[in-house]
Order: C-alpha cells, then sequence, then structure tokens
C-alpha cells in the first residue's frame, strides 16, 4: 500500500459556524489574525518615529500629542498585543478564537474612527479637515480585512457592517457633542462611502472564502472523509471519518504537526519507518478485545495518521473520573477481556509499552456491553527476545510511556523490558478501577517515576469504601512487583488467577446492559 495519501476534509455547510474549516486551513486563518491584531500597533510606532523625526529632526511640529491622544494609543496597543497574544497561544478553541479576531476587526474600525476625530479636533484647519472629512481609514479595513481573513458569509456581513458602521457613527458622535465640526455633508458622504465599502467587502469575503474552498477540495482524494473531530492527546488528535465508498465510519488518528515540526528530513523518514512498522504489527492482531486497524499512512504536509474502527463507549481513566470506583466483579470482568488483547500480543513478541486506562475502552459491540478494546498500540515494541525491528527505528536512552503507570524495570534498568512489564502497568489499572485513585501520588513525573521504582503500595482494599476480596488484593500486588520474575508470568496467567476469583453476584453481560441503559455514555 503506498504510504501517501490524502484525506477528503469535513464539509463546510452554510450554516456551520466561522470555523468550520479543515484545520490547516483554520491554522491559517489564526496566524493571520495574530498579524493583522498586530498592524495597529505598527501603525501607531510609525506614526510616533515620523513625530520624532519631524519635530527634532526637521523641526516641524506636525501634531501635540495630548494626554488623550497618549491613552488612546495605549489603550489599542494592550488590546491589540493581548489579542495576538492570546490567538498566538491558543488559549481557546479555534471557534473563539476566530470570534476573537471578528471583534478585534470591529474594535479596530472604532480605533481608526477615534483617531480621525480626534486629529481633525487637533487640528481644526480646512486643508486637513477637509481631507479628513471625506475620507476614513476605515473604508480600507473593511475592504483589507476579509481579504485577509476568510469569513463565512454570515460571520463576513456581520463583522463589515458593524467595522463601517463605527465611521459614521463616531462623526456623527463627535459632531453632534460640539467638539468636532465636519464639513456640510460630510457625514453623510462617509456613510455613502462606507455603504460601498461594505458592498465590496462583502464581496471580496465571499471571494477569498470560495477560493480558499476550491483549494482545500482540490486536494480532496483518497478514501476517507474527516466530519468530527473527537479530541487530542500529547501525541495526535482523532476524528470521526466516513470512507467514500463504504457506508462505514472509523476514527482516524493524527500524529501532530508539532510532533515533527522541528525534524530534519532523515528524522522524519526514521519516524515514518517506525510509525509504519509499530502499525503494521499491531494490524496483525486479531483478537477482538484489540482495536481494529483499516489503514494507514503520510499525507503530502507530512501528517502521521492511521485509521481505525470507530468505538461507541467510554475509556475506563473517563469512567472511573465520572463514575468514581468500580465494583470489584465488574473489575475482573473487564481486565480479562484486556488480558486477551495483550496475551496474543505478547505471544507476537509485542508488547505495548503504554497500558493504562485511557487506552482501554469500554463500549457498546454488537449485543455485547462492557466489551473491552487496546487501544493505541503506538508505543508497541518487539519482545527484547524476540526483537527483529532494525535497532535505528527504536528510542534507545529514552523512558517511553506514562509516569502513572510506568513499570519499574524502565526507570531502573535492571532488568529488561518485556511482556510482563505490561502485567505491572495493568496491575496500575486495576488499582485505578478499582480505588479511583493513582498508585502512587507523586506530585511530578519525577516523583512518580521514583516511587514505581522504589515505593511499595498500599493495598487497594485499604484506599477504597468497596469491599475488595482479599484474593484480588492479592492479583494486583502480585502485578505490581517491582521484580517482574514476582509478578504474573503473562497475560494469560493474569487472567487465569482473575477468573478464579469468586463473587456472590458476577458480573455479566446482563449487569452490563442494565448498568448502560441508566448510563449511557454517549
Amino acid at each position: 500500500m503506498s504510504l501517501e495519501t490524502r484525506f477528503i476534509r469535513p464539509a463546510m455547510s452554510t450554516t456551520g459556524s466561522p470555523d468550520s474549516f479543515p484545520a490547516d486551513v483554520t491554522h491559517i486563518v489564526l496566524k493571520r489574525i495574530v498579524l493583522l491584531s498586530l498592524t495597529p500597533p505598527a501603525l501607531v510606532f510609525l506614526g510616533n518615529i515620523v513625530n520624532l523625526v519631524n519635530s527634532y529632526v526637521l523641526g516641524i511640529t506636525t501634531f501635540d500629542y495630548s494626554v488623550l491622544e497618549a491613552c488612546h494609543d495605549v489603550v489599542i496597543t494592550l488590546v491589540s498585543l493581548a489579542v495576538a497574544w492570546i490567538v498566538h497561544r491558543r488559549l481557546f478553541s479555534s471557534r473563539t478564537l476566530i470570534h476573537i479576531g471578528l471583534g478585534f476587526c470591529v474594535f479596530a474600525a472604532l480605533w481608526f474612527s477615534a483617531t480621525e476625530c480626534l486629529v481633525v479636533a487637533e487640528y481644526q484647519s480646512d486643508p486637513i479637515r477637509l481631507g479628513l472629512s471625506y475620507f476614513s481609514f476605515s473604508m480600507i479595513w473593511v475592504v483589507f480585512f476579509p481579504a485577509i481573513v476568510p469569513m463565512r458569509s454570515t460571520a463576513a456581513v456581520i463583522t463589515i457592517v458593524l467595522a463601517a458602521s463605527t465611521s459614521p457613527l463616531m462623526r456623527w458622535l463627535a459632531d453632534s457633542s460640539g467638539w468636532v465640526q465636519f464639513s456640510e455633508g460630510s457625514i453623510t458622504f462617509v456613510t455613502i462611502a462606507m455603504f460601498f465599502s461594505v458592498v465590496l467587502g462583502v464581496a471580496v469575503s465571499n471571494v477569498v472564502y470560495k477560493l480558499g474552498k476550491s483549494v482545500s477540495e482540490a486536494q480532496e482524494m483518497g478514501s476517507y472523509r474527516l466530519e468530527k473531530n473527537l479530541g487530542s492527546g500529547g501525541m495526535g488528535e482523532v476524528w470521526v471519518a466516513r470512507h467514500r465508498m463504504l457506508a462505514r465510519s472509523a476514527a482516524v488518528k493524527f500524529i501532530k504537526h508539532e510532533i515533527i515540526a522541528g525534524m530534519d528530513a532523515d528524522e522524519i523518514r526514521t519516524l515514518n519507518q517506525r510509525f509504519e512498522h509499530e502499525v503494521q504489527a499491531t494490524a496483525t492482531l486479531k483478537s477482538p478485545h484489540t482495536v481494529d486497524i483499516y489503514d494507514y499512512g503520510v499525507t503530502p504536509d507530512r501528517t502521521f495518521y492511521y485509521v481505525m474502527e470507530l468505538l461507541s463507549g467510554i475509556d475506563m481513566e473517563t469512567l472511573v473520573k465520572r463514575f468514581g470506583p468500580i465494583v470489584p466483579e465488574r473489575v475482573v470482568y473487564m481486565l480479562t477481556q484486556a488480558c486477551h488483547s495483550l496475551h496474543e500480543a505478547h505471544c507476537r513478541q509485542l508488547i505495548h509499552r503504554d497500558v493504562k486506562p485511557a487506552n482501554l475502552f469500554v463500549c457498546e459491540y454488537g449485543e455485547d456491553l462492557d466489551f473491552v478494546k487496546v487501544l493505541d498500540f503506538g508505543l508497541v515494541k518487539h519482545d527484547t527476545a524476540g526483537d527483529e525491528a532494525d535497532p535505528k527505528l527504536t528510542r534507545d536512552g529514552t523512558i517511553t510511556g506514562t509516569p502513572a503507570y510506568m513499570y519499574p524495570e524502565a526507570i531502573t534498568g535492571t532488568s529488561p523490558v518485556d511482556h510482563r512489564s505490561d502485567i505491572y502497568s495493568l496491575g496500575c489499572v486495576a488499582y485505578w478501577l478499582l480505588t479511583g485513585e493513582l498508585v502512587f501520588t507523586g506530585r511530578t513525573p519525577m516523583a512518580l517515576l521514583a516511587e514505581h521504582a522504589n515505593a511499595q503500595p498500599i493495598p487497594p482494599s485499604q484506599r477504597s469504601e468497596l469491599e475488595i476480596p482479599e484474593a484480588l488484593d492479592e492479583v494486583v500486588l502480585a502485578c505490581l512487583a517491582k521484580d517482574p520474575a514476582d509478578r504474573p508470568d503473562g497475560a494469560e496467567e493474569l487472567a487465569g488467577r482473575l477468573e478464579r476469583i469468586r463473587f456472590e453476584t458476577p458480573w455479566d453481560n446482563a449487569r452490563a446492559r442494565t448498568w448502560w441503559e441508566l448510563h449511557r455514555v454517549n
């Protein structure tokens, strides 16, 4: 299969929000908003430089800089820099940031209009008054801004009309208050001129928006159309996607662009090879409790992705955060299924290396409830005993995984990382499910790693209000043994030990159905 492919981007409906662009187009829009928000401060700075040069070099006094003008410029500078910083740092959702940008367009137009009134009030002389009476920089701004920042038609009309109205409104208020006296008919002229600017601005916005849409559609080839963003994490983001030919939804996970932004060509090629190796290894797994991989590849803009089955349910981290600790019989029911997936992987000399609640998904799977799927074998590695992978594709000298679920041998280096490392992490997952707490509570990643390497865990029964059987306590603590030799030898052995624990009312599909009917999670 060729690695290079393209996605069909999310459809942009006519009723959508102003941020209903593909992710790459939205990124460009936000960068342009940052640059445009720096325009007023740049004009303020340039104007002051010109005044200083005229006053101290040429001996010409062009403008008497009063306290009012100084406050006026300070306000626009602070607001502009704040908007630039907020948008640049992506402090809010793309939708909110774009709305902030549109609001700034109106605010900047108001500043232009107020500046013109201040200048006319300062000079009160016919040549300057006549010039500024029949012209407003807002005319340029309401055409320039939508030409740079693509906007949907509704958002464009609202933003441009509000921005254009600032000039005649400010002049009317200034003239009515007696602060500035504009030439007869100038306000009417400016109003008419702003009307034509609005028409031109809306037309330009529509053209720019359609051009951006056409460029995106010109890149739309391949099999998958991205429809909805499901969320993002440290390494990537996940989208709901639909196959172009098949009536089948899928989940597409991207490796974030910033992960590879600082890499050179050789590093990107090595990461590409490692990614391909890992996904191919995962795709060989046939356990129904391992997420199915449909496709994978690299887009022309070097975005790594893979396509997997779309699941309906909730991950175990969110499950506990939302509903609290899980009853022991249900924990055993779910972990036994996870063992099924891990056992097959271990038999194929593959270790997961990032077993954690967020990577264990509890779902509705046909008629089965509480059906567990193991996700994200993105850190998968061949077991030491059977490693045939290219050594250049591994990450020597680094600790890979999540600190709260890290196996001691990866920290201390006293023994090799193997399938029993996944057993330790699964023990940490069991602890989380039973208690709603992490095994160790270090406040920093380094503190957590130190505790996993040296500290002895408190039995889960002592940290939970639930009645946890002694046998389950023993199994969890065995999984958390510092020495891999003291842990269950594999996922199959662990599953057997879990299945031998007896409960008065075992968890089954019927009890799971009752729970799901009461707690619908989607």
